[in-house]
């Protein structure tokens, strides 16, 4: 008896997958390639490939649960999963265990099949379990097929490696032949997105744990941790370091790979000079005796509550977002907006707050006295989005120390790797430092040619460069280039 093929019931005849870039065909062309399918070919092959799946077909198909007959067939929702399929004149099928329906591999005429489900992931079957580092290109992570079966992966990327299986690969699919019991593939689909190829190109390390001194060793990609989850970050000698992004008609450098998967970049002009912005960091060069004013915004009061009101934009705060404003609506289309920039404006455990005697900003406790940089903002009041500034942490990441000069440092030098990307001008990040006893509010900044790489305090009255900081979204694509000064990373969402 042929399965019944019912136009006016979808759950009854073939239909053809919406979504994950397959076609759709109307439904009388399928239903007769069912039909074909069953009455005159002894199978169908690579049915996925011309986008066909079973959904079901009547007095065909019947289900047990744990080997226990049922009339029902269970929903995903009721946590099962397919432990095996047994059919009994050579039907090849698969079921998609994430999607939660039968695909075609062979289908043999007056067949009947019997789909056994499970809640036991652990118990003997015919499943193979994926595991990748792009999930979401596949169009499942685990499937179940009959004794001896045919097993295929579908992806829309292309397919890099296949381990810890018997899988060939064979275009954008992954075929696992003769399956006989469960196993575990891990398919490596090739990533070219920006976050993949820095990944590729500096294989993660361990987080650095001396920040006593400078790093200017051979450059590498550390892990750390941030609000959002795991970073990477950049390191050592930036002379010979392949950090280096063209985006928005100008180059930057790569600071990181925020816990989000957005990609961090600090702004390097046209790669020889960085100085075409300049700013006080507070809202005019003669308001700077209060600590409110080494805040990215902030609201003049009498506590560091009050302070952290954000109500007033600061002088380099206004310079970045005239910048941010201009760009196009293509090139906004880029950046990430969930990426945090920090402003940390706690206090150092010594001190209090005062506006009228000195303290230090916890920063200062960190970065100075204790060598232990962080990526960290734990105060709501102190994040911000869009765009920011490089932190005085990230300088210490980076490879830098406090009042030291760090020459081969990335966020100095130039693309030609020895002179400096803003000359003998110095330029700000957004890190407070203290309300200094000449009643000046401080901000880390960063020096020029004359102190390469030093860092240090500046009143927020002074007139610095600004460099802004925005982040890549996760899935933006690497078309060109090797991430050199002469050769950077060309990118395309």
């Amino acid at each position: 008896m042929l399965p019944i093929i019912n136009l006016e019931q979808g759950k009854n005849y073939l239909t053809r997958k919406g979504g994950k870039g397959y076609m759709k065909n109307k439904t009388i062309i399928v239903s007769i390639l069912l039909l074909i399918c069953t009455t005159i070919l002894t199978g169908c092959e690579d049915t996925k490939e011309d986008g066909m799946q079973v959904v079901e077909n009547n007095g065909m198909l019947s289900y047990t649960i744990d080997g226990e007959k049922t009339d029902i067939k269970p929903s995903k929702e009721d946590g099962y999963i397919v432990n095996k399929i047994i059919c009994d004149n050579g039907t090849d099928m698969m079921w998609d265990n994430d999607n939660w329906e039968v695909e075609l591999t062979k289908v043999n005429s007056n067949d009947r099949c019997m789909i056994d489900f499970t809640k036991d992931v652990n118990a003997p079957g015919y499943r193979v379990t994926v595991t990748s580092n792009s999930p979401s290109s596949l169009d499942s992570l685990s499937k179940a097929t009959t004794a001896n079966g045919t097993i295929k992966i579908y992806s829309t990327s292309k397919i890099a490696n296949v381990t810890g299986c018997n899988g060939v690969i064979d275009g954008h699919k992954v075929i696992i032949n003769n399956v006989k019991s469960n196993q575990t593939c891990n398919i490596e689909i090739e990533d070219k997105t920006l976050a993949g190829i820095i990944k590729s190109a500096y294989p993660p390390k361990p987080g650095r744990t001396d920040f006593a001194n400078i790093d200017n060793n051979i450059p590498g990609l550390y892990t750390g941790i941030d609000d959002q989850g795991t970073t990477y970050y950049f390191s050592g000698d930036g002379a010979s370091m392949n950090n280096w992004v063209s985006f928005a008609g100008k180059k930057w450098r790569i600071i990181r790979i925020n816990g989000n998967g957005s990609v961090r970049l600090l702004y390097a002009g046209d790669g020889t000079s960085a100085s075409d912005m300049k700013s006080t960091y507070s809202i005019n060069s003669s308001t700077y005796n209060h600590p409110a004013y080494v805040g990215w915004k902030y609201t003049v009061g009498g506590s560091l509550a009050a302070d952290r009101g954000n109500g007033t934009k600061s002088g380099a705060y206004t310079k970045v977002e005239t910048w941010y404003n201009g760009l196009s609506s293509t090139d906004k289309n880029y950046i990430d907006t969930g990426a945090i920039y920090c402003n940390d404006r706690n206090i150092g455990n010594e001190y209090s707050y005062d506006t009228n005697v000195e303290f230090n900003y916890a920063t200062y406790d960190r970065l100075t006295a204790n060598k232990t940089p962080s990526f960290n903002c734990s105060n709501s009041s102190d994040r911000f989005y869009n765009f920011g500034l490089m932190t005085a942490d990230e300088i210490v990441y980076a490879g830098g120390k406090f009042a030291t000069n760090s020459p081969k440092a990335y966020y100095y030098l130039a693309q030609d790797g020895t002179s400096s990307i803003t000359g003998t001008s110095w330029w700000w990040t957004m890190s407070p430092f203290g309300l200094l006893n000449d009643d000046y509010a401080y901000v880390y900044g960063v020096d020029g040619s004359n102190k390469p790489g030093f860092y240090s305090g500046h009143g927020v009255h002074r007139e610095g460069i600004i460099r802004p900081v925005i982040s890549l979204k996760s899935n933006v694509l690497v078309t060109e280039g090797d991430g050199s000064g002469a050769s950077p990373y060309e990118v395309s969402l």
